[in-house]
């Protein structure tokens, strides 16, 4: 954690000779002068001759949350003398123009065991130290090394990705999105079948759907083997929202701002689109009497992006950018009750309203194609946490979301799907969706000695009412250009019916954790978390988790490893589809061969095709386990950590064609249906990795955070919606999974300027992914065209690498203000004299209003980024892209802070 600086505020910046390109004439020019200015801030040393230093950090306690108001003394190690102040509403404090030597940082709250942190004042400038609190049945007392204990503690692990508002403020994002950052550090082999999970304040969301300025923390990879969430450390991002201030009143006015004048040509554009995307944020906090205090944050979204369209029909090539508005107002509040010092309460409530329109149109999906998308979403949150007494915890927390949302087709016309070459007529998709889902949740930690537990549960039942009427005029599928020109379809498949159902689903979890300090130097921790999912027959979800931490020497390296099993959930989307196409409400119509335009003789339909879960599914789960070595470098939060993982993946989803035509005789076994296509979980997937994390600060300047990681995935599936290109022989389906990058590199680094500028980076650097290769004809009769050539295992294909460089550079001006000097810190002690020896008083300077200009730059390089390697045979693309990522772009931003 790095403390907010006070008074004088750190500018930050970057390597940017690293990043200027290379350019002619004037711009040579002022890129050298810009190189050598930051070439003489990067080898400038500090300054010599002073002889006082300043101290500052957090007190937490072991679950995050800032503890407001703890006793912070500094005591003077040669003269005994002290000074003191109390931590703010944010958990920080400082003590400023201290005499060069050796203190002790001594730090009461009541509650909480006394922590004592030795630092030592120097001309070096140390970082922010943290102090972390643990629950006292008693009064105890603990001596900690800065920023953490001196025993390890197996739930704990130094390569935690934790991004404060320091980071979240000074790192290049694309329109302030905070997910940016942290989505580059999670591991896709751990994701899950939905994707990584997204825990704010606790609770399981959807999407982070809240203004930056709300947010005070994000983590990923944190404690990776708690028994309390489902998903590894790597596979979810942890994110706390921030409280209001408890004594003054505090504002943010954020302005982003960008113009396809400014931007480059995307490589697959013959022009440059019309760009205009404006973001406003606000921010509002502070007290509402002596123990409540308030947040309100709002973010308004504008833009007009187009996407790239890139095809080729029968009448030729077809370039076109095709605009895409989109509208975004989304609100944050919060109240937070301070009932007692040990019990308080809180309610949140988050709105969203997002429309997009011409969605899903680009690469080979002509404009015709476009979708129109709306979302409306109400959440509220409560939540309490109490200590019952002074060594237990509890922590209890309700939430209620109702989430309307649509989409629509702008075109009722049947589609047509010519395999790499074009798409066109309507998207065929017609759904109208409302979601409500409650949770319940209750976490509680007790401190019995050496042991550390914490236990809990939760439930989260969820309802569906759904009409879904997508692809009810029906789509053609072609081999290749000829066939469409000859119109000599290979399938067309059609949904007929009742669109409308609705159904429940409800999921429960409990679990127990117990994190035991068996020596000095050595922590275990033992976990088992049970799940269940009411639609599915599966009742013996137990996870047992194990972890441990070993400090050989009780030093600065610790070796730490574990082991635990993970389950994922069922997809509420399998149960719709089952419902929609289960023969008796809707069926599908799959005809081989058909006609075109009219595929089939009405008089005459064809057998119908069903959709189904088959009846032994079980859930699907992952094994991980891991072992590596941290070292710390220094104080703060510089360390070194190399990791191995393993994980494991079991049961996965996939769909299989069981009545697909039997090899040799060509036969369906149920004649009387021509495709069931049923949800299994059979698939199977491995990944090995080895990490290398790298976090310090250099030359007092430069906040460094990088990543680089060597692994190899395997798997058998694509996904939910993944079909084999053999139903009856999947062997050929394991290899590389569709995620496999064997390098994968991400630096992230903020560089304190003078005068107030500050700079960061984002670098990221990774081996390409596999694709698929096909015939683009249905070989095997299975009416799915995804037979591969004779020899050829799916994802043989190898794409291309990716590499960007993203920027951030501004400035912050201060505006001056009138305020006392003394901010509260009291003297503790005195020398005989009246006078403090060695040591001056502690203040805190105060927070004055200040604006904040700033550029951010995307792809710097412009680098081409290709995607999108198409694999059918058939195709006119086939072994090339037809898209490409972003070029540069550029952003601007104005913050206002009062």
């Amino acid at each position: 954690m790095i403390a907010a600086m006070h008074g004088q505020l750190r500018p930050v910046q970057m390597r940017s000779d690293r990043l200027a390109p290379r350019t002619k004439g004037i711009m040579a020019r002022i890129n050298s002068l810009a190189v050598a200015i930051l070439l003489s801030c990067l080898l400038a040393g500090p300054a010599r001759g002073q002889n006082t230093g300043a101290l500052s950090g957090t007190v937490e306690d072991a679950t995050g949350e800032y503890v407001v108001g703890a006793d912070v003394r500094l005591r003077n190690q040669i003269t005994a003398q002290e000074v003191s102040t109390n931590s703010d509403e944010e958990g920080q404090f400082r003590f400023d123009h201290l005499a060069f030597g050796d203190y002790l940082v001594i730090v009461n709250a009541q509650g909480f065991k006394s922590a004592e942190v030795p630092f030592k004042v120097g001309e070096r400038k140390e970082s922010p130290i943290r102090v972390s609190l643990q629950i006292a049945a008693a009064t105890e007392s603990v001596t900690v090394s800065a920023d953490s204990a001196s025993m390890p503690a197996a739930g704990q692990n130094i390569d935690v990705v934790e991004l404060d508002r320091h980071w979240l403020e000074n790192l290049p994002a694309k329109e302030g999105d905070p997910l940016a950052v942290p989505s580059i550090f999670l591991d896709p082999a751990a994701a899950g079948t939905l994707g990584p999970k997204i825990i704010v304040d606790g609770v399981e969301s959807s999407a982070l759907e809240v203004p930056l300025t709300s947010i005070r923390r994000v983590y990923v990879n944190k404690s990776p083997y708690s028994a309390e969430f489902g998903r590894p450390g790597r596979g979810r991002i942890e994110v706390i929202t921030r409280k209001g201030s408890r004594r003054d009143y505090h504002g943010n006015l954020t302005f982003l701002l960008r113009n396809s004048a400014l931007d480059a040509r995307n490589a697959f554009s013959r022009a440059r689109p019309a760009l205009q995307r404006e973001i406003a944020e606000t921010e509002l906090d502070g007290p509402l009497g002596a123990k409540v205090r308030f947040l309100l944050a709002g973010r308004y979204y504008s833009s007009n992006e187009s996407a790239t369209v890139h095809a080729r029909t029968p009448f030729g090539s077809v370039v076109e950018n095709v605009p895409m508005p989109e509208h975004n107002t989304r609100l944050f509040g919060r109240l937070d009750f301070d009932l007692t010092p040990k019990h308080t309460l809180t309610f949140s409530y988050k709105f969203k309203n997002k429309s997009q329109q011409n969605q899903g149109v680009g690469g080979f999906n002509l404009a015709e194609r476009a979708t129109d998308f709306s979302i409306h979403e109400n959440e509220v949150k409560v939540f309490e946490r109490a200590f019952l007494s002074p060594a237990f915890l509890n922590e209890l927390r309700f939430a209620f979301k109702d989430e309307p949302q649509q989409t629509t087709s702008r075109s009722d016309q049947p589609a047509n799907i010519v395999l790499g070459a074009f798409n066109s007529g309507g998207a065929q998709i017609s759904l109208r969706q409302t979601e409500k889902t409650f949770t319940i949740q209750d976490a509680a930690t007790l401190i019995r000695g050496k042991h550390n537990l914490r236990f809990g549960a939760g439930a989260r039942p969820q309802s569906f009412q759904i009409i879904d009427a997508s692809n009810f005029s029906g789509t053609f599928t072609f081999a290749s250009l000829a066939r469409y020109a000859s119109g000599q379809p290979e399938v067309f498949t059609m949904n007929q019916g009742n669109p409308r159902m609705s159904f429940t689903q409800r999921e429960y979890y409990s679990f127990f954790q117990d994190e035991i300090q068996v020596r000095q130097n050595l922590s275990v921790s033992l976990g088992l978390r049970y799940e269940w999912q009411s639609n599915v027959p599966d009742y013996n979800n137990f996870a047992p988790r194990i972890a441990f931490a070993y400090s050989p020497h009780r030093g600065q390296t610790v070796i730490r490893g574990g082991l635990g099993i993970f389950y994922d959930r069922q997809p509420e989307i399998m149960q719709q589809q089952a419902l929609l196409h289960d023969g008796t409400q809707g069926r599908q119509i799959v005809v081989e061969n058909p006609g075109y335009p009219v595929p089939y003789n009405p008089a005459s339909p064809p057998p119908p095709s069903l959709v189904r879960i088959a009846p032994d599914t079980r859930t699907p789960y992952l094994t991980q386990a891991s072992l590596g070595i941290e070292r710390k470098l220094g104080r703060g939060r510089n360390f070194l950590a190399v990791d191995y993982t393993m994980v494991r993946g079991l049961k996965l989803y996939r769909t299989r064609n069981i009545n697909a035509p039997l090899p040799g005789s060509g036969v369906r076994p149920d004649p009387t249906f021509i495709d069931i296509d049923q949800f299994e979980s059979s698939g199977r997937s491995r990944s090995h990795s080895l990490t290398v994390s790298l976090q310090t600060t250099l030359r007092n300047r430069f906040d460094l955070l990088g990543q680089y990681t060597f692994s190899e995935s395997m798997d058998d599936t694509s996904g939910l919606f993944s079909l084999p290109a053999n139903n009856y022989d999947l062997l050929p389906e394991s290899s590389r999974a569709d995620y496999d990058r064997r390098h994968r590199f991400n630096l992230i680094g903020i560089y304190h300027l003078p005068l107030d500028f500050r700079a960061g980076t984002i670098v990221s650097m990774n081996s390409g992914i596999p694709y698929n290769i096909t015939t683009g004809f249905d070989n095997n009769r299975d009416t799915v065209p995804n037979d591969r050539p004779l020899g050829i295992g799916r994802n043989t294909g190898a794409g291309p690498g990716y590499a960007s460089v993203d920027f951030h550079l501004s400035k912050r001006i201060t505006i001056p203000r009138n305020e006392s000097k003394d901010s509260g810190a009291r003297p503790a002690g005195r020398h005989a004299s009246g006078r403090l020896s060695n040591l001056s008083e502690g203040r805190r300077e105060g927070h004055g209003p200040w604006l904040e200009v700033g550029i951010d730059a995307f792809n710097v390089f412009n680098r081409v980024n290709f995607k999108n390697f198409v694999g059918v045979q058939t195709s006119p693309f086939f072994g090339r892209a037809n898209a490409a990522n972003s070029a540069r772009q550029l952003q601007f931003s104005m913050k206002f802070h009062f």
